[in-house]
């Protein structure tokens, strides 16, 4: 210790050390510096990391193939924009529960219609998507929107067909049935595909569907409110007069099914493109498109006898070839009282297709107070006049069945029969009915033959014959003829030769004669009696030529004359 340090006597009269003196400083100590600085270096940290850390998000899967908490990717347009924390199962064990922590940059974005999907290797009849997954590993797509704020999300199945974005009109189609339309058959138009189905769904009212469509731009400015769109199945054959024609669209629509549409006078500038959620009808096909433009259709009732097989509901009504309605409904009615069995078909004809627009307008304006009263005068008119209804074969082939309509001017007078629900037309037997009951006519004509009287008599008559060709007396009669015969014709054949040698000498000795009367004058009397002699010698000649060729033909003439044997010769 120094000098200067202050001493202190001992209370024991000894000396000792000196007792140290502590004395507190004021002020603040620069140690305190260290842990303070670490402190706020620390709240920096925290404060920055919270503050650029992104929102936690949930979604919800029907099932979680490929997705790893810590690894599976969120992305966006191909960029990471978050990252699976947690895979779990939902309380029910009915579904996945994903959590996810998002980018800071894309909190804004996440809308209440965001869509989240798993992007996985995909392979169908649309096409291949995912393939990029089989190196990268699966992921979750994410299309962002800007709506209200959310942080639950449901993500989808399948992914979207069409991006939320993406140019164009979304558009809805009612049909009754839904065919082979799904999610991913192409839209044509004119045979251009310029969209596709984007789901397909069960109407409110329980009978009707509804397809919803993407049209993508330009050719939405094609679809204005008289737009048709019909169902183009990508195959189609049918059977006319000129043999079998065969349709087939694009592969892709013959696999997955495909709409087409037109629109008529597209090129009309007067009318607008129709608005993004329009409604239109869906047709089964083009034809169906014609028939819906017929507005005007009568019911009417008929009866036919016999069996209809093969008549169908929307079997044609025709009128010489041409359609003019089809049939509606086809049941069976009886009577339980009598037991009558009756068929009533229900046709609903389409004036439209009788008569022009101006028809149709001169018709209504002649008859409208008639019909308003249940009453078809036009109809009236015609069944007096012997139109009837009748059925005929349409096809050899498969046997269907349609209703001809036509007049029958032999038919017994009949009138439009009411009282019923519809009119009742009157009807004649078809032309295989006609034939069924001339042959049953036949039949029954035959049955009343006494076929058994005239079977036994004609047995008799054949045993009676038959005796008579084997009687001995007849075999001994043919040999006799036989006989006569050989020697008739060895007689003629003699004559014959006789004949021709006295032809011979006959020509000769007129040679000479004609000689001697070329020297003689024709105006003698001998030669006029020569001249005589000579013509009924050469008819006596012609005379046995004719004798001659007589029994070569007909050698039993020497036995029996000419006129033959009579009826009561005996041989």
């Amino acid at each position: 210790m120094s000098d200067s340090a202050p001493r202190y006597p001992d209370p024991a009269g000894s000396d000792s050390l000196p007792d140290v003196v502590v004395e507190k400083r004021r002020g603040f100590s620069i140690v305190w510096l260290i842990p303070l600085v670490a402190a706020l270096v620390g709240a920096w940290l925290a404060y920055k990391t919270l503050s650029e850390r992104g929102p936690t998000i949930t979604l919800t899967f029907q099932e979680g193939t490929g997705l790893e908490a810590g690894k599976t990717k969120i992305k966006y347009k191909a960029l990471d924009v978050g990252v699976v924390e947690t895979v779990r199962f939902g309380p029910d064990l009915s579904e996945v529960i994903v959590t996810a922590r998002m980018n800071k940059e894309v909190e804004r974005h996440l809308g209440a219609d965001s869509r989240f999907w798993v992007v996985r290797p995909r392979l169908g009849l649309g096409g291949v998507s995912g393939l990029e997954t089989v190196v990268s590993g699966t992921y979750v797509e994410v299309e962002f929107d800007d709506g209200n704020p959310s942080r639950t999300f449901t993500g989808l199945e399948q992914p979207p067909a069409v991006k939320t974005h993406a140019p164009g009109h979304r558009y809805l189609l009612l049909t009754d049935q839904l065919g082979s339309i799904q999610r991913g058959s192409p839209i044509y138009f004119r045979d251009i595909q310029v969209g596709e189905v984007l789901t397909t769904q069960l109407a409110e009212d329980n009978h009707n569907v509804l397809v919803q469509v993407f049209v993508n731009a330009p050719y939405d400015r094609l679809v204005r409110n008289q737009s048709r769109f019909w169902k183009a199945s990508g195959f189609d054959i049918s059977l006319g007069a000129q043999g079998i024609d065969v349709r087939m669209e694009s592969l892709l629509s013959f696999l997955l099914g495909g709409i087409a549409f037109d629109t008529p006078a597209v090129h009309d500038d007067s009318g607008a493109p129709s608005r993004d959620g329009a409604r239109f009808r869906l047709y089964d096909s083009f034809a169906d498109i014609a028939e819906s433009s017929y507005t005007r259709r009568d019911s009417y009732l008929m009866y036919f006898e016999g069996s209809v097989r093969g008549l169908s509901v929307g079997a044609p009504v025709e009128v010489r070839g041409l359609k003019i309605g089809k049939v509606t409904e086809v049941k069976l009615d009886v009577d339980l009282k009598t037991g009558n069995i009756r068929v009533p078909v229900i046709v609903e004809l389409e004036l439209e297709r009788i008569l022009s627009a101006d028809q149709v307008k001169q018709f209504d304006e002649t008859y409208g107070a008639l019909r308003a009263e249940g009453r078809r005068p036009g109809m009236e008119h015609m069944v007096r006049h012997g139109l009837r209804a009748q059925l005929k074969t349409g096809s050899l082939l498969t046997g269907q069945l349609f209703v001809e309509m036509d007049f029958h001017p032999d038919s017994p007078p009949q009138e439009l029969v009411y009282g019923g629900p519809y009119p009742e037309v009157p009807t004649v037997p078809g032309a295989l009915k006609a034939f069924q009951k001339t042959t049953l006519e036949i039949l029954g004509n035959l049955r009343k033959l006494p076929l058994a009287q005239i079977a036994n008599e004609l047995l008799g008559t054949m045993q009676g014959a038959n005796r008579l060709v084997n009687a001995p007396e007849w075999r001994a009669t043919i040999r006799s003829l036989d006989v006569t015969l050989k020697d008739v014709r060895a007689l003629a054949q003699t004559a014959d030769r006789r004949v021709a040698a006295l032809a011979v000498d006959a020509g000769k000795t007129l040679g000479a004669a004609r000689n001697t009367l070329e020297s003689l004058d024709p105006e003698a009397p001998l030669m006029v009696d020569l001249a005589n002699t000579l013509e009924e010698l050469a008819a006596a000649a012609r005379s046995i030529r004719a004798l001659s060729d007589y029994l070569d033909r007909h050698p039993e003439s020497l036995l029996y004359g000419k006129g033959g044997p009579g009826p009561g010769a005996k041989r």
